[in-house]
Order: C-alpha cells, then sequence, then structure tokens
C-alpha cells in the first residue's frame, strides 16, 4: 500500500512536469516575461521563407500528383516554420546582446529582439516543434529511420554552425560550406518525404551559388554590429570592398550556372536582375537600411512568383 502511494505521488509529481515540457505559447503578443508567437514567427524570418520554399520545392516539380496528398504540404508546413525556427532560433539564443543593439532587428524580415526570459525557453520550443513535426512526417510517409537520421543530422549541422566548441557562425569563413550543407537538407528532406528522385545537378549548382551570396550580403548587413563585438564572420574577415566583391562574383555564377542549365527565359532574366539589384544597392549609391529593406522584399516577391512558374515549367 505504501508503495502505491509513493508510486502516485510521484507520479502526481512528473505530471506538471511533462506538461511543462510539452507547452507552447498561449498568447500571439506578450510583455516580453515569455515566449509569444509572434516573437516565434519573427524568429523564424518569414520574409526569407522564399528561400525553403524555394529549395523543398525544387524536386518536386511538375509532379502535379504531389499537390493532393498530406505529405506533400505537411512537408511544406514543417520546411516554412519548426525548421526555420531551428535554423534562425539556435543562433538568436547565442545573440541576445548583439542583436539587442542591432537596428534591423525586432521585424518579420530579420528576426526578433528576445528578451533573456524568452531565450530561456527557446531551445525547449525548437527541440519540442521539430521533434513533433518530423513525427508527423514520418507517420505520413512511413520514412521513420531516414527521417530520424534526417533529423540528427539537422540538429548536429545547426549546432555546429551556433553552439560553442565550433560555433561556424563565428569562424569565417568555415560558416560558409556549412551554411551550404545545411540548406541542402530541406530539398533532401523534400525527396525522403515524397518517395521523388533527387534534385538534378544543375540544381545543386544553382543553389551553391544562392545560398552563398545571400549569406554574403546577410553578413555585409550586419557588418557593424559584427565588427564592433570582434564577431568574425567571412565579411568582417576579408573587409567590405572585398564582400561586395563576392557578392557581385557568386551572383554572377549564378547567373552563369541559371543560363547554362535553365532554358527558362524568366529565370535567366531575374539572375541577371539580383546583379542589377545589389549593384545599384551597395556600390553605386549608398542606400540606408529602409531601402534595402524595401528592395529585398520587392525581390523576394518577384522570386515567390518565379518558384511558381519554375516549378510549373519543371
Amino acid at each position: 500500500m505504501d508503495k502505491r502511494l509513493a508510486s502516485s505521488a510521484v507520479f502526481r509529481r512528473a505530471r506538471p512536469t511533462v506538461a511543462e515540457a510539452l507547452s507552447l505559447p498561449t498568447v500571439w503578443r506578450g510583455d516580453g516575461s515569455c515566449l509569444d508567437w509572434r516573437t516565434l514567427v519573427q524568429i523564424s524570418r518569414p520574409g526569407w521563407w522564399l528561400v525553403h520554399i524555394w529549395l523543398y520545392l525544387a524536386p518536386t516539380g511538375q509532379k502535379y500528383h504531389l499537390l493532393v496528398t498530406a505529405r506533400f504540404w505537411l512537408g511544406l508546413l514543417y520546411a516554412l516554420f519548426p525548421l526555420n525556427l531551428l535554423v534562425y532560433g539556435l543562433n538568436d539564443c547565442t545573440d541576445v546582446e548583439l542583436d539587442r543593439d542591432n537596428p534591423r532587428k525586432g521585424n518579420f524580415m530579420y528576426g526578433a529582439k528576445c528578451t533573456k526570459e524568452q531565450v530561456r525557453d527557446l531551445p525547449r520550443i525548437i527541440v519540442l516543434m521539430n521533434v513533433l513535426g518530423i513525427a508527423v512526417l514520418a507517420l505520413a510517409s512511413g520514412h521513420w529511420l531516414t527521417l530520424a537520421l534526417w533529423l540528427v543530422i539537422c540538429f548536429s549541422v545547426n549546432a555546429a554552425y551556433n553552439v560553442e566548441p565550433l560555433r561556424l557562425s563565428s569562424k569565417g569563413p568555415w560558416e560558409l560550406p556549412c551554411v551550404v550543407f545545411g540548406f541542402s537538407g530541406v530539398t533532401a528532406l523534400a525527396s525522403i518525404v515524397n518517395d521523388i528522385p533527387w534534385a538534378p545537378l544543375g540544381f545543386w549548382a544553382h543553389m551553391t551559388c544562392l545560398v552563398l551570396r545571400t549569406q554574403l550580403w546577410t553578413e555585409l548587413l550586419d557588418y557593424e554590429p559584427d565588427a564592433k563585438c570582434n564577431r568574425r564572420t567571412t565579411s568582417t574577415l576579408v573587409g567590405k570592398t572585398w564582400s561586395k566583391i563576392l557578392v557581385v562574383l557568386f551572383l554572377a555564377a549564378e547567373a552563369g550556372v541559371t543560363w547554362y542549365f535553365f532554358p527558362d527565359m524568366l529565370m535567366r532574366i531575374f539572375s541577371i536582375s539580383g546583379i542589377v539589384s545589389f549593384v545599384a544597392l551597395e556600390l553605386i549609391r549608398g542606400t540606408d537600411d529602409r531601402e534595402k529593406k524595401k528592395a529585398m522584399k520587392a525581390q523576394n516577391a518577384l522570386g515567390l512568383s518565379l518558384v511558381f512558374w519554375i516549378w510549373h515549367k519543371g
């Protein structure tokens, strides 16, 4: 009898702990003392969701039968929110002080300005949403072992980028191959979940150029706050001038890959527009951050339209 009472007491004490571990925010916007949904969505960078949309849809082009399957849409939803929360959330966990003084932060384009109280609970939310998300995809696709392995690799790559002892995000230029490998996982996820072949060589070449120029461009935007705290990104390592040159070179490489591998004229024109936009914003005239945001939003809107066109053309 005493053993049963003791077991019952342990169970009652454990129930709140389990409930807390599985809990999610309950309000859209809070007072900063705990995480809310608005902050979580900002952390996931909706302004950059286009990148994951492109990476996920790439191997599924013209496969219209996938549009009526639950696993296709579940995979896309996972890639947009829980996965982006992992990608950017771990970064925000280690950059609280830096982000607090960064004027670009605090929006849906470049991420939230988290308080220390919010960041304290963020790793638990990231693990919870990603483990549950992958479990749902495994249930829908039947690929339990493959997706479990994919998630372990995903967490490992993001930890290597954001967390000591490696923290490659502050050990440029080693963050660049890490970012390319990490983003390629989104396309691999699409192939696994939807039971389709891997994307062709042309896509991987284009994806590499796209990720590298985007990474360097965003590092250039963060050049001042990163340099102020002695953070060694590739951009702060080579300086502003060479950062701009490298972005132009990767944009040119992206255009070259596009013209070689993809016959679609709209895609080719868009690749050239990227070079024109960057040169106009960064080299010809010194635009402020607000103008750069507007230009990036416009390019993202055009890019999103182009993604669906390319998907239709295959």
